[in-house]
């Protein structure tokens, strides 16, 4: 699979906020096929750049959230760098064919991209994405969904990962393309 769904959670909203979680999956849109995963919640404790302090506007925003959400947020073990670390080795092993154009999509493709690449420049992680990777947003495609009148299936109630949703934006992408595509483009 040459797909790569990832959804990305900041700080706070500025994109060169730490991360503190990671969330990805390889994807054939064609087919459906939802592949291999990749998670990290991350300690945004362990953030040298925070230097042990968030806004107050962030704890507010954090305190509205859910108790999973809560809960998920102080249980996380990981350092951004491991886990920056950790998603570069994924997207190594997991794309197929290793010489295919890899597609790497994103929900808000150019504000999770901006905010990947702040962490990966903050903490010098290099080789996340091979030379030649191609950016999509997924979007685009659900205003193309829309503008036929057609709404992917709902997100199930019970996420993977409470923080991230990469899995069911991997689904949107997958269900949107095969209706935009022959053989399905007939049922238009």
């Amino acid at each position: 699979m040459n797909h790569v769904m990832i959804d990305l959670i900041n700080v706070s909203k500025e994109p060169s906020s730490p991360l503190c979680a990671i969330d990805a999956v390889f994807f054939e849109p064609s087919t459906g096929q939802i592949g291999k995963v990749f998670y990290s919640s991350i300690d945004i404790r362990k953030s040298e750049s925070l230097k042990g302090r968030i806004s107050i506007s962030t704890a507010f925003d954090w305190m509205k959230k859910d108790s999973h959400w809560r809960a998920e947020v102080m249980s996380a073990t990981e350092a951004e760098e491991d886990a920056l670390c950790s998603l570069a080795a994924f997207i190594a092993d997991n794309t197929c064919p290793r010489n295919a154009a890899l597609f790497v999509w994103f929900k808000d493709a150019p504000e999770k991209l901006v905010s990947l690449r702040y962490a990966v420049d903050r903490l010098e992680v290099s080789g996340i994405f091979p030379e030649g990777t191609k950016y999509r947003c997924i979007r685009s495609l659900l205003d193309l969904a829309a503008a036929t009148d057609y709404a992917p299936h709902a997100r199930s109630a019970l996420a993977r990962y409470t923080l991230t949703d990469a899995r069911y934006q991997a689904e949107q992408v997958c269900e949107i393309w095969q209706r935009l595509t022959s053989p399905h483009i007939g049922a238009l």
